[in-house]
């Protein structure tokens, strides 16, 4: 499910018994693929037609802080926004809550990437329009 207000994305996802690791908790890499899929939405809801064709998003640099255990069962709640833009990139700031519990933050730097010439583009007005620089919660 995914819902949006003002700047915000917010994507739940269920947690699957097979994100826990040995230790019973959730793998430190199934945060990556959570915080994906909120960027994901974002982009899908709020750019998605405003992105040049022939162009995606690639990952610059992703930062993920660990703030608690997140235990099966449970749904992931995965808040996105846009926190800066750059000449071709945006830095997507993301929190993960599970049952209201903040158990992980992100901050991702994505830029536009022309898919044939396998460099950077500079984002459009057109894209800039459509963007509401919007801060998370402080943790």
């Amino acid at each position: 499910m995914t819902t949006a207000s003002k700047g915000t994305v917010l994507t739940s996802v269920t947690l699957r018994y097979s994100d826990m690791d040995i230790l019973g908790h959730l793998n430190n890499a199934v945060y990556a693929t959570l915080f994906e899929a909120g960027r994901v939405a974002y982009v899908e809801q709020r750019l998605g037609a405003m992105t040049p064709v022939g162009a995606g998003y690639v990952i610059v640099r992703l930062e993920i802080d660990f703030r608690a255990e997140a235990r099966y069962p449970g749904t992931a709640d995965i808040t996105t926004a846009i926190t800066r833009l750059g000449g071709s990139s945006m830095t997507f700031a993301q929190q993960i809550r599970i049952a209201g519990k903040l158990v992980a933050s992100a901050a991702c730097i994505c830029a536009l990437f022309d898919l044939t010439r396998r460099k950077a583009l500079r984002l459009p007005d057109s894209l800039r329009e459509q963007i509401t620089i919007a801060p998370l919660p402080a943790p």
